[in-house]
């Protein structure tokens, strides 16, 4: 046999293995879709196996886009249902919740309480409501609750031109301690806690949509921008350390690696519909994508593998009113 037929025949045969093993990925491959309306109080979540719905879990609460560490809440309403307890018991909060963080078995709420202003609220571990409500100066974006200390990440609407600021308070009563102004950072859409620092994630300017990073030290209290690029970005809900110089940054327009040592910034993933939400499953070491477009009603969840390939595509459309906000 030729070496040319040889090779011919090793390509045929390492083809073939790929192509099975990415169908037998398939028939495997398990998510959730969560899936809420906005006229009615009823959100689902759908269990995925194979391409296949198994199971639908329905609650009775709407227009959910908080689905976390056991909580179903409402950045619309005032309403939260802890899952761990109760799939039923609805429970009251301060309207408006961006975030609930439950610390040392009691949980703080930050919300928007109105135009420029957040607010912070705490209450135990069954929701009732601890000491007053603190009102404060800001557009609230994110809340960090770590060493005895409430991080809230705020874009600060009443100046000349929108500045970025990290606010500190004390847990017991919720005194200012320190607000740092990122400069020169216009707009936040997130931070993550990284060991000795919070990593601000946003827009380097108010007209463009410029991705720019900011590193804020816990210690020092000072924050400086350790990142600008060019690439676009928008809406960044979600980060992770793929390394520890390097970054996954997802945001509606794609899936970007960020090398904080090189200065580069690489598109991973991306796609022609609007990227929603995504959920890493350690053990097969895959990502789940939910992407769609929410005028046609089309939606899917791409599957990708360990060098963000994909390996899964399951296509679905919104069914009724309920429209899918979160992959689990």
């Amino acid at each position: 046999m030729s070496i040319r037929n040889t090779l011919w025949i090793g390509c045929l045969v390492a083809g073939s293995i790929f192509a099975f093993s990415e169908r037998a990925f398939a028939q495997a491959d398990s998510f959730k879709i969560a899936s809420t309306s906005y006229s009615q109080p009823l959100t689902q979540v759908e269990s995925i196996i194979g391409g296949k719905k198994v199971e639908t879990v329905r609650y009775k609460l709407g227009s959910v886009d908080r689905l976390h560490d056991g909580l179903l809440y409402s950045s619309y309403g005032d309403q939260v249902i802890n899952l761990k307890n109760s799939k039923t018991t609805l429970k009251k909060v301060a309207d408006s919740p961006l975030r609930i963080t439950k610390y040392k078995n009691t949980y703080y709420v930050l919300t928007i309480s109105a135009l420029n202003e957040f607010s912070l609220t705490k209450y135990t571990s069954d929701f009732k409501k601890i000491g007053q409500t603190k009102r404060f100066v800001g557009d609230g974006r994110d809340m960090i609750v770590t060493g005895d200390k409430v991080y809230v990440l705020a874009n600060n609407m009443k100046t000349e031109t929108n500045s970025v600021e990290v606010h500190t308070f004390d847990t017991t009563h919720f005194t200012s301690l320190h607000l740092e102004k990122i400069k020169p950072m216009r707009f936040a859409f997130h931070f993550r806690h990284a060991t000795f620092e919070l990593k601000v994630y946003g827009n380097k300017t108010e007209a463009g949509e410029e991705l720019s990073i900011a590193s804020y030290d816990l210690k020092k209290q000072q924050g400086k921008i350790i990142l600008t690029s060019k690439q676009p970005v928008m809406w960044i809900n979600e980060t992770k350390a793929l390394s520890p110089t390097k970054d996954l940054v997802f945001n509606t327009y794609s899936m970007l690696e960020v090398d904080q040592k090189t200065k580069q910034v690489r598109v991973l993933y991306s796609s022609k519909q609007a990227l929603i939400d995504y959920a890493y499953d350690s053990k097969t070491k895959t990502y789940h994508v939910l992407e769609g477009n929410f005028e046609t009603k089309d939606f899917r969840v791409k599957t990708l593998n360990s060098h963000f390939k994909p390996v899964a595509d399951y296509k679905f459309q919104s069914t009724g009113r309920l429209m899918p906000f979160q992959v689990l």
